[in-house]
């Protein structure tokens, strides 16, 4: 939408213009009524309140003549105005929207929530003029936080950039049952796809992580009261190549080279996000220490193995 107009301003420039590009904006996002056009009309300060409705007929009538179609506001579309066609769409192809997707792939492996969220926007605002309803669909299928309740993904992200306490209904994968939690959160991250809140359980003061799709509402958010930080899992290991997505920043290089690789020391936030981290870069990781977590990865190895020749 525009911004308010200031009187002044308004002297330079056509009202009726700064109007029908006010309402083409309006009736993109949705079906609007006379009464709602014209309220959104006074609030951006471009017309009176004594304004006849017949001004935005005019407005209408004006977009209608760029191309627009739009229907009656009658009983069927509850007296409102629907944005049937205008030709404003972007001729975007198929192959173009792949080649987005492919390049936003790239991008959202190292990006933080906050980038994420923009992107997703962005996609939503260039799917409002997509050619047809297939390459829109398409378009809004590129952000995987499609599948997420955007309100929650930034009420957490900004819940996490102070280590809000927040009190939360989960829906637990184990017995698909509703419960209250309260934990203090550190980070909203984005693994295979799917969205994952890292932060630390009061009751317990164990690090976990949940899958935001399962987080059904946030009950309230506090500063939090006293040391809530849980211990990390620090892994030393050998690493060969960092492969395309490079390290994460809670990794970082002691020694080595590109010839002989790296020493590297990572601290993660539990076990479980340890083991699928060290085991997603194949044979090109040796664990250095703990032994314990070493003799652990070798079991997993061992199973998955045996699974391998179970199966060929």
């Amino acid at each position: 939408m525009l911004e308010k107009y200031e009187k002044e301003d308004l002297c330079q420039m056509s009202l009726t213009g700064i109007r029908s590009l006010s309402l083409l904006g309006l009736l993109i996002k949705a079906p609007r009524s006379l009464e709602e056009i014209k309220q959104s009309f006074i609030e951006n300060n471009i017309m009176q309140e004594s304004n006849s409705y017949d001004i935005i007929r005019i407005d209408l009538n004006t977009l209608k003549s760029m191309g627009c179609v739009i229907s009656r506001a009658d009983r069927r579309t509850n007296n409102k105005y629907v944005l049937l066609e205008h030709p404003f769409k972007i001729q975007i192809t198929e192959d173009e929207v792949k080649t987005l997707k492919k390049a936003f792939n790239k991008i959202k492996e190292n990006a933080d929530v906050k980038i994420l969220l923009g992107y997703n926007e962005l996609f939503n605002k260039i799917a409002d003029f997509a050619p047809n309803e297939d390459i829109k669909q398409q378009l809004l299928g590129i952000s995987p936080l499609k599948k997420y309740s955007i309100d929650i993904v930034e009420t957490l992200h900004n819940a996490c950039r102070t280590g809000k306490e927040v009190v939360l209904i989960y829906k637990s994968p184990v017995s698909n049952k509703e419960c209250e939690k309260t934990v203090v959160s550190e980070k909203v991250v984005l693994q295979n796809d799917k969205l994952y809140l890292y932060c630390v359980d009061k009751n317990s003061g164990e690090s976990i992580y949940l899958n935001l799709k399962r987080i059904l509402k946030i009950i309230s958010q506090s500063d939090s009261s006293g040391n809530n930080e849980a211990k990390k899992v620090n892994i030393k290991f050998e690493l060969k190549n960092f492969g395309i997505s490079g390290l994460e920043e809670n990794e970082s290089i002691i020694s080595g080279d590109l010839e002989h690789g790296f020493v590297i020391e990572g601290k993660y936030h539990n076990e479980f996000y340890a083991t699928q981290r060290i085991l997603s870069f194949g044979s090109n990781c040796t664990v250095i220490e703990p032994e314990c977590f070493k003799e652990k990865i070798i079991e997993i190895l061992k199973k998955m193995r045996e699974i391998y020749n179970d199966n060929k």
